[in-house]
C-alpha cells in the first residue's frame, strides 16, 4: 500500500486541492479533498492513470457504471473522457488523497511498439494494444505499488538524474497499464463457459477453485505448457506470478466477505486457510491492514 503524502497545511481549495509536477511526456498531480461533495468532474486530454492513497471515492463513469475506488486500487481513464466523483467520507482531519499521472499518447504507443517487437503475447492472445476507449479499474500488485512509490519520489524529491528516472518509471507504469488491459480481457473472458487460450483456461480454473488448494502442476496441465512458460506468460500478461495471482484473487474475495460482515475466522477457513494467523498476515501484506481492522472500518 502507498503511504499518504504530506497534506498542505493551508490548502487553496477544500475540494480537489491540486499540486502539479511536470515532466517530459507526463504530468503528475496530487489531489487532496477535505470535505464531502458529489459529482466533481475530471477530464484529461491524454490517458490518465489514477491511484488512490487515502479515503474513498465513488466513481461515475456514466449513468449506469458506478463503483467505489479505494486505496490499493488503480483506475485508467481514456483520453477526453469526463467522469464524475463523489467524496462521501472526506473531512478536514481525514482528507481523501489520490494521485494522477497524465501520459502523452505518443509515449504509450512507443511502449506498445517495443513490447510487440521484443515481448510478444501468448499465442491466440493477439498483439499488445492500449485501448484508449475503455476504462480499466483494477487492484494493485506489490510491483505496481513499488513503481508508484518510485514515481512519487521522482516528482516530489530533488534528486540527480530526475528526468531519466521519471522516464524509466513512467515506462514501467505504462507496461502495468497495458497489463491491466490484458488482464481485463483475460479476466472477463474467464467468466465465459469456454476459454480461447491456455492462460484464460488457467484463470477460469483458479477462480472456480479459490476455496481449495491449487497446485502449480494442475495449472501446467491446463495451460499445456511448462512451468517456466506458465510463469513467463503470467508475468507478461498479468504482471505477477501464478501464486501471486491466486493469493490476490483470494484476498479480493475475502475482502468482499469482510465488507459484508463475515467474521475473520469464517472468512479464513472459507478460502482454504488453515491458520487465522497466516490468513491475517497475508491479508495485511495485500491491503496494509489486518482483516479485523478492514472489517471494522467498513462496518463503521
Amino acid at each position: 500500500m502507498i503511504n499518504a503524502l504530506p497534506f498542505p497545511s493551508k490548502p487553496d481549495k477544500l475540494i480537489e486541492n491540486r499540486r502539479i509536477y511536470g515532466g517530459k511526456d507526463v504530468e503528475f498531480s496530487i489531489y487532496d479533498t477535505f470535505q464531502t461533495c458529489q459529482l466533481v468532474e475530471l477530464t484529461a486530454n491524454n490517458p490518465l492513470y489514477c491511484g488512490m492513497i487515502t479515503g474513498r471515492k465513488v466513481i461515475h463513469m456514466d449513468e449506469r457504471t458506478v463503483f467505489e475506488f479505494v486505496p490499493d486500487e488503480s483506475l485508467v481513464v481514456p483520453s477526453g473522457k469526463t467522469i464524475h466523483i463523489d467524496f462521501p467520507d472526506a473531512e478536514m482531519n481525514k482528507p481523501t488523497q489520490c494521485v494522477t499521472i497524465e501520459i502523452d499518447r505518443d509515449k504509450v504507443q512507443e511502449i506498445v511498439g517495443r513490447l510487440n517487437e521484443q515481448y510478444p503475447r501468448m499465442q491466440d492472445s493477439g498483439e499488445w494494444e492500449f485501448s484508449d476507449r475503455h476504462y480499466a479499474h483494477f487492484s494493485n500488485t506489490n510491483r505496481l505499488n513499488q513503481n508508484l512509490d518510485h514515481i512519487i519520489h521522482c516528482f516530489t524529491d530533488e534528486q540527480p538524474y530526475r528526468d531519466v528516472l521519471i522516464d524509466l518509471n513512467t515506462s514501467r507504469l505504462i507496461i502495468h497499464m497495458l497489463q491491466s488491459e490484458a488482464r481485463r480481457i483475460l479476466l472477463d473472458s474467464s467468466l465465459k463457459s469456454s476459454a480461447s487460450n491456455g492462460l484464460q483456461a488457467v484463470i477460469q480454473f483458479i477462480r472456480a477453485n479459490l476455496h481449495t488448494r491449487i497446485a502449480i502442476e494442475q495449472l501446467e496441465k491446463i495451460a499445456c505448457c511448462s512451468r517456466a512458460s506458465l510463469y513467463r506468460y503470467f508475468q507478461q500478461e498479468m504482471g505477477c506470478s501464478p501464486v501471486e495471482f491466486i493469493t490476490r484473487e483470494r484476498m479480493n474475495k475475502a475482502a468482499i466477505q469482510l465488507r459484508k460482515g463475515d467474521s475473520v475466522t469464517q472468512t479464513c477457513y472459507e478460502f482454504g486457510y488453515q491458520s487465522v494467523t497466516h490468513f491475517s498476515q497475508t491479508f495485511k501484506k495485500t491491503f496494509g491492514v489486518t482483516p479485523g481492522q478492514y472489517r471494522i472500518s467498513f462496518r463503521s
